[in-house]
């Protein structure tokens, strides 16, 4: 038996896998929002605050580091970029944000615009 999920189960597995970052990782996959910038305004929103509430747990990125991460994802915002970033944490940031732009994209092209 095959099923789909619907925008809301989309976003709220979403959520629950940002919630399930660590600190850090939350903080890095906040730099990366930019790659998923054809997101829905729900889902962005929801996303960008269950990563926010996980992130204040821990100390922000540098602003360097931050700014850097940010300006990489934003300057490919159509293709996810494979860069490397050099830190434990990035793998687990970067699978959220391919997921959330893979959902994006399979609703997009699917069933019309994701969520609810």
């Amino acid at each position: 038996m095959t099923t789909t999920r619907n925008g809301t189960e989309s976003l709220a597995r979403l959520r629950a896998d940002a919630a399930a970052l660590s600190p850090r990782a939350a903080h890095i996959a906040l730099a990366l929002m930019p790659a998923v910038d054809h997101l829905p305004d729900a889902w962005k929103a929801g996303l960008q605050k269950t990563l926010a509430h996980r992130a204040g747990a821990a100390a922000p990125l540098s602003p360097l580091e931050f700014d850097a991460i940010r300006v990489t994802a934003a300057s490919l915002p159509h293709a996810y970029p494979e860069w490397v970033v050099t830190d434990p944490e990035h793998p687990k940031a970067r699978a959220l944000i391919v997921h959330a732009w893979k959902e994006a994209e399979r609703h997009r092209l699917g069933a019309g615009r994701p969520g609810a």
